[in-house]
């Protein structure tokens, strides 16, 4: 039924009649047929029933006069003057439909785009190992509810899960993807309009990196080269904290991030982690002192920020866009390039406000609602998603300014969109939350206001429940 398409079009006029639609798809647009062939992949998977991609029944036409991101989807016909327009289109004719011995559809005339052009969903691939199928699964997820960006946070202090001709070793210990299984996500996600954003991850959350390679990665610390003993008693160490005073580590991550982009030719963005680092133990890396001396800087703080922009300048020389969780502090922001994008998530570091006073284009990773982790005190469901919106941001840890005041900001094109990320949890522990709850963000960051109450938004939703894991199971 036109009823169950999540997110909800912008405009929808169901007429009486029901039209009964040939088992088939076709196009008038040669470089759509890959199209053709996505839809009848995903149609055989829900419904068990082939679609031969032939004329006769669905028609993909091109309207030049359509936004890019824009559809329109008139009784059979599918118009967009994009391949990701027919896409979105595509996607939502899916659900609508139904399927018995005939296949039939509502007469509609639906007119649709977004209003936020970045919706992303982050999975965890470096805590807990995901077997290269689990990505193809949630390129599907997106697909379906029209994400167009799959966020892969390849790596932490657990595992270096990506390929390295440079550093060989760097994987040592742990599993990782091989190049013909990143080749193969990047041709599926393709296929059906889904940049892949890969996540390096520094200065924190590097243990594997400097495990494997201390000598290129590791600070050179004071005393015995392993941890200090402050005067107040306090153990500091450096175990997952590459050095920021070092060209050698610098060049190590130049190489590193230029081996990823070969990795991942179409994406524009590469993310280069940036938070929660233990930035003190610079304080007793002779390397990073000598930096901050001979660059008038003043502290590790200010030393945090030069280093996010010497990262993200080096994404920038690739030509690619680099974004970087919310997790420098204000100090020395003037340090990192502005065209560098910010996921603010925490309402800790640094606040959305403040970020975007600084002149950044930021993306709404709110922890909560936006959060799966395998803790079952914080879990927030989709009637929790669907009371936030993009310009929202809500947290319950005491720490963030958020937690009683929820920090709102006025609409504005700087906030790009929005993500909702997944964390620290086996597939088989995240995969039927995600099911749950990705319906209301797809709704709200498809969406900025909201078009529906609890109850009439899950009564949409109720039917994709039954569709969505027919479409992500193994065949």
């Amino acid at each position: 039924m036109i009823n169950n398409i999540v997110p909800t079009p912008k405009k929808t006029d169901i007429f009486e009649d029901i039209l009964t639609v040939p088992f088939c798809i076709g196009t008038e647009v040669p470089e759509w047929e890959g199209c053709c062939a996505v839809f009848a992949t995903a149609f055989e998977k829900i419904y068990n029933k082939k679609l031969e991609i032939a004329p006769g029944g669905f028609l993909l036409k091109k309207d030049p006069s359509l936004p890019a991101d824009a559809y329109v989807i008139e009784g059979t016909a599918l118009y967009a003057s994009s391949k990701e327009g027919i896409l979105y289109a595509l996607a939502s004719l899916l659900p609508a439909v139904t399927v018995r011995e005939e296949m039939t559809l509502e007469n509609a005339r639906i007119e649709d785009r977004p209003e936020k052009s970045y919706r992303s969903l982050m999975i965890d691939l470096a805590r807990e190992w995901h077997p290269a199928y689990t990505i193809h699964h949630y390129i599907d997820l997106c697909f379906f509810l029209k994400i167009n960006h799959l966020h892969l946070h390849f790596i932490d202090d657990q595992r270096y899960t990506l390929p390295s001709k440079a550093f060989p070793h760097i994987t040592d210990g742990s599993r990782h993807y091989s190049y013909e299984e990143i080749a193969a996500m990047n041709a599926y996600a393709k296929e059906r309009g889904i940049t892949l954003i890969p996540e390096f991850e520094a200065p924190g959350h590097a243990k594997a990196m400097i495990t494997n390679y201390p000598e290129v990665f590791g600070n050179q610390m004071e005393g015995d080269g392993g941890s200090i003993v402050t005067e107040s008693g306090a153990v500091i160490t450096a175990k997952n904290l590459v050095c920021a005073g070092s060209e050698k580590t610098m060049e190590g991550i130049r190489t590193l991030i230029g081996e990823i982009c070969q990795l991942f030719p179409d994406t524009p963005y590469i993310h280069i982690g940036g938070d929660e680092a233990n930035i003190k133990a610079w304080n007793y890396c002779t390397e990073c002192k000598a930096y901050m001396a001979q660059n008038g800087i003043e502290d590790v703080y200010e030393l945090y920020s030069d280093f996010v922009g010497r990262v993200a300048r080096i994404v920038l020389e690739q030509g690619r866009t680099p974004i970087v969780w919310e997790g420098f502090p204000p100090k020395g922001v003037h340090r990192i390039p502005p065209e560098t994008i910010v996921c603010a998530w925490e309402s800790h570091y640094h606040l959305a406000p403040d970020l975007l006073k600084a002149g950044f284009k930021i993306i709404n990773g709110s922890w909560q609602p936006l959060y799966i982790v395998p803790s079952l005190s914080k879990r927030w469901n989709g009637n929790d998603i669907m009371g936030w919106n993009v310009y929202n941001w809500q947290h319950f840890w005491v720490h963030s300014p958020a937690r009683l005041n929820p920090i709102n900001v006025a609409p504005t094109e700087q906030v790009l969109g929005a993500q909702y990320s997944v964390w620290e949890c086996t597939y088989e522990q995240e995969i039927g939350r995600v099911m749950d709850n990705l319906p209301a963000f797809a709704e709200r960051a498809w969406n900025v206001e909201r078009l529906w109450d609890d109850e009439t938004f899950n009564a949409r939703r109720k039917p994709l429940l039954h569709l969505i894991p027919r479409l992500i199971q193994e065949v």
